[in-house]
């Protein structure tokens, strides 16, 4: 048991503190250790520290453009807070430089009546993609990767900012205005140039002052490795799009960069060579992949090769503590040409539990295994994680222990932030022997108001029950008045249609009626189908009873828990 995650003060029963490596800990002490105000050029301000991304305010003569709002109302209170003790005046604009929840989630704090909220063209999609369909798995890979309830002696930062609020509250505020390759922006006496940079999303932007000579590219830098695979799960992202995202940039010539993660660089030399190196070292682990996969190597012995340039792998901003070099190059490989690589064996390979229990036997059997395991849980805890994995895939209970010991020990090896806080974080999951809960998103009144229809049946198609849609064949229409949907289970899926039946659909066992907002609350079980009907707000045509028994084959609302430990 882990007293500390499950709210007692055991101290005797806490397990031993996994000391953070000297690289990982020497950063959070330099970047993050004090939350704090910087102004690397006249009227641009940087909030550091306080929450995971930094939030930038630019003072103009008629009040502030705020780009990056936080994570969380509660740290961007109090980066706002900080702020105004140097900068003030009224909010006429947000800038969002992409979707990731950590740039947008407290926008609430910042938003005032007209203030103008900016972003791409694609951000909502981008927004409504990633925290769509895979949200109960993004969320629980999302905990364990920064670090949810580790204690801060074991978990300080997570490399490229301060620890993130993960299950706060959120309060994301829609965009007001959005643009597709480039814009001008004219606000509180500013004028500021959007441009439209894919790279650590395919929605993102940069925001280029020519006045401070001042460039804000968002994620696209940062004093690290890039994350160019996130271990959370996510779509792959844009490599060669951020790498010309990156020389854009660069012929910008800028004074100074002000990132939205780790700290301002200050000077034109200073920022050209940030620029070069990163870019370099993206473009040298993308061409080692493709050389790789032209020699005909196999996926492992191809990830091993890849390593960046010693020139580029001694620089400070450049180490990996947040992105790493091996995850992004099987990232690339299979973005690129996809999982297979062109050995004929990995084929057909054998199912993983006959896989596991074969290769047991091989290996003398499961207590000769399990004893090479144990032996080895903190002198080589990848060797032992690999046979107790082989165990635990051949069906052997009983080992949540000794995978916990040797996460730890693993761990205690890794400087990677975002690595090492999932190996705590799954070996206290282990020692309770239960997955991390996970908590139902805080969505505000307004951006529930402003989900997109089409995403809620994405979702709703991707939750039906396969095993209580056996032999069934049925359709259901929803007349939303903004968009009408019919939704056909059959075959084990759900077949979500925008508009008319398509031929060959059965007919209707019942027709839903209600408005696009009513049905987005019922989605989302802000409120009960009861209320609605009593109300005239909700209205059913033909089999009412029928229509809630094909309801009831799906699962509701956004984050059921994960079934399996990790």
């Amino acid at each position: 048991m882990i007293w500390w995650l499950a709210g007692c003060a055991d101290p005797a029963s806490l397990p031993p503190v996994v000391a953070t490596p000297q690289l990982l800990a020497e950063q959070c002490e330099t970047w993050f250790g004090e939350p704090r105000v910087m102004a690397p050029a006249p009227d641009v301000f940087v909030a550091v520290g306080y929450d995971l991304a930094n939030t930038v305010v630019l003072r103009g003569p008629e009040g502030l453009v705020v780009v990056d709002p936080g994570m969380s109302p509660a740290r961007a209170t109090a980066a706002r807070e900080a702020l105004e003790r140097v900068v003030s005046g009224p909010v006429r604009a947000v800038i969002y430089t992409h979707s990731h929840l950590d740039h947008v989630g407290a926008a609430s704090v910042w938003v005032e009546d007209g203030t103008e909220v900016w972003a791409t063209a694609t951000w909502q999609s981008g927004f409504f993609d990633q925290y769509g369909t895979f949200l109960p798995s993004e969320s629980a890979r999302a905990m364990r990767q920064f670090g949810r309830d580790l204690p801060t002696a074991e978990h300080g930062c997570s490399a490229i900012g301060a620890r993130p609020d993960v299950g706060a509250p959120v309060g994301v505020v829609l965009p007001t205005h959005t643009f597709e390759d480039h814009a001008t922006l004219e606000v509180a006496g500013l004028s500021l140039e959007l441009l439209a940079l894919p790279g650590e999303t395919a929605d993102h932007l940069a925001v280029v002052w020519p006045a401070r000579g001042a460039i804000l590219p968002g994620d696209n830098w940062y004093a690290s490795f890039p994350n160019l695979y996130t271990i959370r799960g996510t779509r792959p992202r844009p490599v060669d799009g951020w790498i010309r995202s990156l020389d854009t940039l660069r012929a910008l010539d800028a004074e100074v960069m002000v990132p939205s993660h780790t700290l301002p660089v200050v000077g034109r030399d200073a920022v050209r060579q940030a620029l070069v190196a990163h870019r370099d070292a993206i473009q040298s682990v993308r061409d080692a992949v493709v050389r790789g996969v032209n020699r005909g190597e196999r996926r492992e012995e191809l990830v091993d090769g890849v390593q960046l340039p010693p020139e580029l792998a001694a620089l400070p901003a450049l180490q990996e503590t947040y992105g790493r070099v091996d995850w992004s190059a099987r990232a690339i490989a299979d973005a690129s040409v996809g999982w297979f690589d062109g050995r004929a064996a990995g084929l057909f390979p054998l199912p993983g539990e006959e896989l596991a229990r074969r290769s047991v036997a091989a290996m003398g059997g499961s207590e000769r295994v399990r004893a090479e395991a144990l032996a080895r849980l903190e002198t080589e805890p990848g060797w032992a994680l690999h046979l107790l994995t082989l165990l635990e895939d051949q069906g052997e209970s009983g080992l949540d222990a000794a995978f916990a010991t040797a996460y730890r020990a693993q761990a205690a090896t890794v400087p990677n932030a975002n690595g090492r806080a999932y190996l705590l974080v799954a070996a206290g999951e282990r020692e309770r022997g239960a997955p991390l809960e996970l908590q139902r998103p805080e969505l505000s009144d307004g951006f529930v108001d402003g989900l997109p229809l089409r995403m809620l049946f994405d979702v709703m198609a991707s939750r039906l029950r396969p095993e209580d849609a056996v032999g069934v064949e049925a359709a259901v229409a929803f007349d939303l008045g903004e968009a009408t949907f019919v939704v056909t289970v059959r075959h084990g899926i759900a077949e979500v249609v925008e508009g008319a039946p398509l031929p060959g659909t059965p007919p209707l066992l019942a027709t839903l009626h209600a408005d696009g907002r009513t049905w987005r609350r019922l989605a989302l079980e802000r409120e009960s189908a009861v209320t609605a009907l009593a109300d005239g707000r909700l209205r059913i045509d033909g089999d009412a009873v029928g229509l809630w028994r094909f309801l009831g084959r799906f699962d509701q609302g956004l984050a059921p828990p994960p079934a399996r430990l990790p």
